[in-house]
């Protein structure tokens, strides 16, 4: 176990937070300017949500190459790297004349933005382990909450100062000085003795490790599934919102509330891990999201697919409640065997986990019309595949023992 130099905890925490805020802000600040890059682009509604959907390609490939080359270079130099890409990315997004273009942009910042946000796993499990690792991730995410409900806002206000092209500009000088209390602040936590080889035949032999690691591997799907049904909502959100429910510019607002639960949790689930475990924890809350999913689902029924907004936002503050609890600790409990290959095991997990949500998110946002059953019953289908994996991840098929092995 090493330690961050010449930084406290507390300052720690909030660096890893905001590092991992990048990404949160390049999806959440850019909702509420969809309409306004379709009308410039000319092109459906459906269409510009590949504008959020391209970013988490490029995501994955990013956490693919910056994974391996952290346990070989460092952990600074992949953060300094994915700035540079994010900011090449968003300079061409500004200046695109074309969908296409833009799109290369925002694929450009998937990868850069995927830097910094792996960097902050592999960063943490060089610092920590174990339940204390996942308190410190839960503290993160506490603090990282906090950007989902601002950026549309943010977001938002910068419409109203300009083109949705101001919305990219404030991206860059965010990141200019994010890079500069890294390098003011932050010493490197990887020490050269802990340092992989990037040859083809180390990287296959790390990597083939990985996947045959039944608990990495097991809660990399499990958070693909988690996220996944969180990314159908993200992506679709605008549509559910301004589209079906029609609440034009208070969509802020309402997608800004939906992200209370999450901050609270996270800040709940900092005190509860350490008593209850972080299995326990996930296994739990992944009931109560179905539940919640399959609540929403029914209760629709009498609606013809459209609830009272009142009713379907009071269904989804249980399900985030629930999702709170979980990508703190799925990413722990990924991330807890890989030891030194931290680097390329958040690639692994990062990647791996981004990659099953993509199409599952992709599904549930394009099938969204004209009703909310497509999320309700999306959402609910994800929770239950995520139940019966962390089951095979820890029992194999058959039934727990009472009492045994449940907390980790």
């Amino acid at each position: 176990m090493s330690a961050p130099l010449r930084i406290s905890r507390v300052e720690f925490i909030f660096l890893m937070a905001a590092l991992m805020a990048t990404t949160a802000l390049s999806i959440d600040a850019v909702l509420p300017a969809l309409g306004f890059m379709a009308n410039d682009f000319g092109t459906s509604g459906s269409e510009i949500q590949l504008i959020i959907t391209i970013l988490f390609v490029g995501f994955v490939l990013g956490q693919i190459i910056f994974g391996p080359l952290s346990d070989r270079f460092g952990r600074l130099p992949s953060i300094y790297a994915g700035i540079i890409l994010f900011i090449l990315g968003c300079l061409i997004t500004i200046t695109a004349q074309s969908l296409e273009l833009a799109l290369l942009g925002r694929f450009i910042q998937g990868i850069g933005v995927s830097g910094p946000r792996i960097m902050v796993s592999a960063l943490v499990r060089d610092c920590y382990s174990g339940r204390s690792m996942a308190r410190i991730m839960s503290f993160v995410a506490t603090i990282f909450m906090i950007v989902p409900i601002l950026a549309p806002m943010l977001g938002q206000v910068m419409l109203w100062l300009g083109p949705w092209q101001v919305i990219f500009a404030m991206y860059i000088v965010i990141a200019i000085i994010l890079c500069l209390w890294v390098r003011l602040r932050l010493d490197e936590t990887l020490i050269e003795e802990n340092r992989n080889s990037i040859q083809i035949k180390s990287l296959w032999h790390s990597f083939v490790g990985i996947l045959t690691n039944r608990i990495s591997c097991g809660y990399t799907i499990v958070s693909g599934f988690i996220f996944g049904g969180f990314l159908g909502y993200l992506s679709s959100s605008q549509w559910l919102f301004q589209e079906i429910y029609q609440v034009g510019e208070a969509f802020p607002i309402y997608f800004g509330a939906l992200v209370l639960p999450n901050l609270v949790s996270s800040l709940i689930n900092a005190k509860l891990v350490v008593k209850w475990g972080m299995f326990r924890l996930v296994q739990v809350t992944n009931v109560l999201v179905f539940f919640g999913s399959l609540g929403l689902y029914f209760y629709a029924q009498s609606y013809n697919g459209i609830p009272p907004l009142m009713h379907t936002m009071a269904f989804l503050f249980i399900i985030f409640s629930g999702i709170g609890f979980q990508f703190g600790n799925l990413n722990a409990l990924a991330m807890e065997p890989l030891g030194r290959a931290a680097g390329i095991g958040a690639s692994f997990v990062g990647a791996g986990s981004t990659l099953i949500s993509i199409p599952i998110g992709g599904l549930i946002g394009m099938s969204l019309n004209t009703n909310i059953f497509p999320l309700a019953i999306g959402m609910a289908l994800c929770s239950l595949l995520s139940i019966l994996m962390m089951h095979w991840v820890r029992f194999g098929f058959s039934l727990p023992k009472a009492g045994a092995g449940f907390k980790l």
